[in-house]
């Protein structure tokens, strides 16, 4: 009879590469909730919820029954895991002039964190802009009052309008430190970077060399810890492990992945961060960054292993499409 108490891995006299505990303060993953079963969420948050710290709650959710998101709430929690409330929720909610019942309700729910969104339609109005900015401020402190964190976002899904781009597959790097910033000190715990402005900026597999040293700026300026690098679900699997082999190489395994990841997919991305998995990307080289190290140095991979050579190829960029 199988020991639900057991906690012991799969073949765990085998060394891995070393991951924090939750609750962690960094290396964090944060999944969107796709409306799946209960009952599937539960067993696969048996299988893989150590590796789970946070999930948002996305608009497609407000169809739901109540009954059920209370019961999945209460499951992500009994689990250690933080649960937000996407922007898009917050500005129907703001457009509706609901915001003070939206926040009750779903404090009382169990959600631990919420997007401020008063910007979602960028309108053509200085003085109503104004009101925004100055809703902004009050909600985030009415939040905070009512007892749940804040997160924050930079960057904006379309591209018209969207001052994170710089167009040229450049990103305004200047800006996005500055609001970033801003939002930080403003009261939000974390802040997302836009997966579409990752993609823009990295191009679909990291092979935008350009790209990746504009977002590096970015994120050793505003602080790794500070900061959730959000993955396109647009693209393909492959280009979306792509985005995160490429995370991991440039900021090590403690880097923190938000987006389109799925509880279906945590599977690959902590496998990622291990540097176990092969990911077909842009390069002739192994993925299996922690495994190569390993070789390398009689059985125990270097502390920054995932520093391997990874050359990027064209060829390769372009067998990819």
């Amino acid at each position: 009879m199988n020991d639900m108490n057991d906690t012991r891995h799969f073949l765990d006299f085998l060394a891995l590469a070393q991951r924090s505990k939750k609750p962690r303060q960094q290396g964090l993953t944060c999944i969107g909730d796709d409306g799946d079963p209960t009952p599937w969420v539960r067993d696969m948050l048996e299988c893989w919820g150590e590796y789970v710290d946070g999930v948002k709650f996305v608009p497609a959710l407000l169809m739901m029954p109540a009954r059920v998101v209370e019961e999945r709430v209460k499951l992500y929690r009994d689990h250690g895991m933080s649960v937000a409330l996407d922007d898009p929720i917050f500005a129907i909610a703001y457009y509706q002039g609901k915001v003070e019942q939206l926040l009750g309700a779903v404090r009382d729910i169990g959600f631990t964190h919420c997007q401020i969104d008063t910007h979602h339609v960028k309108l053509n109005d200085p003085a109503r802009t104004k009101k925004a900015d100055d809703d902004h401020v009050k909600f985030t402190a009415l939040a905070k009052e009512m007892g749940l964190k804040i997160w924050g976002e930079v960057g904006q899904k379309q591209e018209e309008g969207d001052t994170a781009r710089a167009g040229a597959g450049e990103v305004n790097v200047k800006g996005i430190v500055a609001e970033m910033k801003e939002l930080l000190a403003g009261g939000c715990e974390k802040v997302f970077l836009e997966s579409r402005v990752v993609r823009h900026a990295i191009g679909d597999y990291g092979e935008k060399e350009k790209g990746e040293l504009q977002v590096r700026q970015i994120i050793n300026e505003v602080g790794p810890e500070n900061v959730y690098i959000e993955i396109a679900n647009q693209m393909s699997f492959e280009a979306r492990n792509c985005h995160r082999l490429w995370a991991v190489r440039t900021f090590g395994p403690d880097v923190n992945f938000a987006g389109g990841t799925t509880l279906k997919e945590v599977r690959y991305v902590e496998a990622i961060r291990r540097g176990v998995i092969f990911v077909p990307g842009p390069s002739r080289s192994s993925s299996r960054l922690w495994v190569q190290s390993m070789a390398k140095n009689n059985g125990k991979a270097a502390a920054e292993w995932w520093t391997e050579p990874y050359p990027i190829d064209p060829s390769a960029v372009a067998k990819l499409r």
